[in-house]
């Protein structure tokens, strides 16, 4: 008996079945993979955070958008191990890690961070000597990261077993790093770029400015800061732990510009305190003599150094050396404060910023001494400078 062959219809029924029932299970299979997916990202993560001697860490959930080439980590905390984890060294409410699709244009294949209210706690007792810290947040993201945003965040130095505990901090922090792994190829010397903003304790401002080479070996940056308006007695806490006084009356301000490059920098710190109050009799009665002695001399340097006509005590710290070898210029800035006190003040505004070319130049200086006077390193840069 002849087989019926099958009609051009059956055919194709046949055909869709197996298609169907072959794009079923693909669907499933890919519903499978995507639900699993958060589990076994949030278990790769938590294996990440806590791959570090010095440092471990946990997050709450996290969250994928495979279309957007984006994953959110939630409640993410890491914990200095030393410390027993009681306080966080590194707290976010939420971390996204995505890719930048527009230096896809460029041919990089790079990502970008946003963090959502970090919080960084520095204690004595979490300084971490051996393993940095922010290599475990760079290994979180599938990319090499070439953009980080912070918004609402929080720096504290924290000293809770001092006499009296100290909680000095930055609220409102918000930082803008671009260009970190220069995915633009930019020729520039210093192709990348941070702008950082936020409150201090005592109502302060900070502004700082970072141009930086992230690709170079040895530091190679130049950076400019200002600290303005902070109010001193806010500070007491601070004052009264490490120097055993603290002030009446008081406002503080910081200028700041250092460059460096190929090991060696070169910068300048500008401090200036207004209206400085630090030894105040009726105030003073109730300690004992020692605190009463240790605070009048204080005061009284403090008075003695002052401008007498604008109520202002200032100074200007030069800073230069190496990073295997530093150098302040302390005599120097002793001079400038007594010349200050007696003569004029330094205006409240930062400086000409100090640039890489410069610190290049000092250090070709610095090395020609040395050759000239066969002089050790260490001796002949400490003699340069004294120069």
């Amino acid at each position: 008996m002849q087989k019926k062959t099958p009609s051009l219809r059956d055919r194709r029924r046949r055909i869709f079945r197996r298609t169907r029932t072959l794009v079923l299970v693909v669907v499933a299979v890919l519903v499978g993979i995507r639900l699993c997916l958060p589990f076994a990202v949030e278990s790769y993560v938590n294996r990440q955070l806590n791959q570090s001697r010095e440092y471990g860490g946990r997050i709450g959930h996290v969250d994928l958008q495979l279309w957007r080439g984006q994953y959110r980590i939630h409640a993410i905390e890491i914990v200095k191990r030393a410390n027993g984890g009681q306080t966080p060294f590194f707290a976010a409410t939420r971390v996204n890690f995505s890719l930048e699709w527009r230096e896809l244009f460029h041919g990089a294949i790079v990502g970008q961070a946003t963090m959502l209210n970090p919080r960084l706690n520095f204690e004595e007792t979490q300084t971490g000597t051996n393993e940095s810290w922010d290599k475990i947040l760079n290994n979180l993201s599938p990319f090499k990261l070439n953009r980080i945003e912070i918004m609402g965040g929080e720096v504290h130095f924290r000293s809770p077993n001092s006499t009296p505990p100290v909680d000095i901090f930055l609220r409102d922090v918000s930082i803008t790093a671009t260009n970190l792994s220069n995915s633009r190829e930019i020729k520039d010397e210093l192709p990348a770029g941070v702008i950082a903003r936020g409150s201090t304790v005592g109502g302060g401002g900070l502004d700082l400015r970072l141009q930086l080479n992230p690709m170079r070996e040895s530091p190679t940056y130049q950076l400019t800061a200002q600290l303005t308006n902070v109010t001193m007695t806010a500070l007491n806490d601070f004052f009264k732990a490490y120097g055993k006084f603290d002030v009446d009356n008081g406002m503080f301000a910081l200028y700041a510009s250092v460059a460096a490059k190929d090991g060696s920098y070169d910068g300048y710190l500008k401090v200036f305190f207004e209206h400085l109050r630090v030894f105040e009799w009726e105030k003073e009665r109730k300690k004992n003599a020692l605190e009463i002695f240790w605070q009048a001399i204080v005061g009284s340097t403090a008075t003695v150094l002052k401008n007498q006509f604008k109520d202002q005590l200032a100074t200007k710290v030069p800073i230069s050396g190496s990073y295997h070898d530093n150098s302040i210029g302390v005599w120097r800035a002793i001079g400038t404060l007594l010349r200050n006190a007696f003569v004029r003040s330094l205006l409240p505004k930062l400086d000409e910023p100090v640039t890489i070319q410069q610190v290049e130049k000092k250090a070709e200086k610095a090395e020609r001494f040395r050759t000239e006077t066969n002089d050790p390193p260490d001796k002949g840069s400490v003699e340069l400078l004294k120069k």
